[in-house]
């Protein structure tokens, strides 16, 4: 089953997902890997559009100056039929031998010069609708090929740039996830020293006068430490997790976005130019691309 392709709808409740702190940072890449995968079938409907268009555009402007010849080879072939029975006539006049009469022997000569010089424009014209059919045929083999190098180019990067994309989104997730694990160990451990030096500084007595024992002297930063730990850790985590998260999701989205409006109009040049709407190229060709 084909993935969907993407939609301003589907950006739109990501959006509203980025809003919602229930919303694990896990989930919101997930989620956003799955729509750049969506958005990868809009790409390939969109190559698929320009390619099947543009060869239905190039088969139709072939089919219709092929038919334009093909009617003057039929109008030639008609031409050629009417010399071949002036030839006919003429040879008709002078089974019977060399006229006497000066006046019909001229008339007959003059029809047999007229039937040599049409014979050589016949000849001509024929020769001429011969070499434009052989040069439609070269132009569309031509572009034919130019076309199929193109559909073969455009494969290859289409291919990296998703894996790019994928890739980006993994790499940025690691990075994050390493900066989160920074701050939020600077963190649990900086409330607990914070706490330790405010009561240091109020005189809060230690547990044994003029000791030089560490802990005892610092008993308040190690329960204070315990405690974060065992109840605000995750939440510390969770909470620089969103902030940094959240920040490179609403660019990766924007980006989307705008990949997405690109995609949208480069749609609607395909429907201008070859004057065939999507819905009309989905209800002709969607079975048979899987669409």
């Amino acid at each position: 089953m084909p993935i969907p392709s993407l939609s301003e709808k589907d950006l739109e409740a990501y959006r509203n997902d980025l809003s919602k702190p229930e919303k694990s940072t896990g989930e919101l890449f997930i989620k956003l890997n799955g729509l750049y995968q969506r958005f990868a079938s809009n790409e390939q409907l969109l190559a698929d559009f320009e390619y099947v268009s543009a060869l239905t555009s190039l088969e139709n402007s072939y089919a219709s100056k092929k038919e334009h010849f093909n009617k003057e080879i039929i109008e030639l072939k008609r031409q050629f039929k009417q010399l071949d029975n002036r030839i006919v006539a003429a040879e008709q006049k002078l089974r019977h031998g060399i006229p006497e009469d000066l006046l019909v022997m001229d008339k007959i000569i003059a029809e047999q010069e007229s039937i040599v010089e049409d014979q050589e424009k016949l000849n001509n014209a024929e020769t001429h609708i011969v070499e434009q059919v052989r040069k439609i045929d070269i132009e569309h083999g031509k572009e034919l090929q130019k076309l199929e190098q193109q559909q073969n180019n455009r494969e290859i990067p289409f291919k990296s740039k998703f894996s790019a994309f994928n890739q980006q989104i993994k790499n940025a997730e690691k990075e994050i996830t390493l900066k989160v694990s920074g701050f939020s160990l600077l963190a649990i451990i900086g409330i607990p020293l914070i706490i330790d030096l405010f009561f240091g500084m109020i005189g809060l007595p230690t547990f044994a006068k003029n000791t030089n024992n560490i802990i005892f002297n610092h008993y308040i930063f190690l329960i204070s430490l315990i405690l974060v730990e065992l109840f605000f850790a995750d939440k510390i985590r969770n909470r620089i997790s969103r902030i940094l998260s959240i920040s490179y999701l609403k660019d990766s989205l924007n980006t989307l976005g705008n990949l997405l409006t690109e995609n949208e109009r480069q749609l609607a040049k395909v429907e201008s130019e070859h004057h065939i709407t999507l819905s009309e190229f989905l209800k002709k060709n969607g079975d048979a691309l899987n669409y």
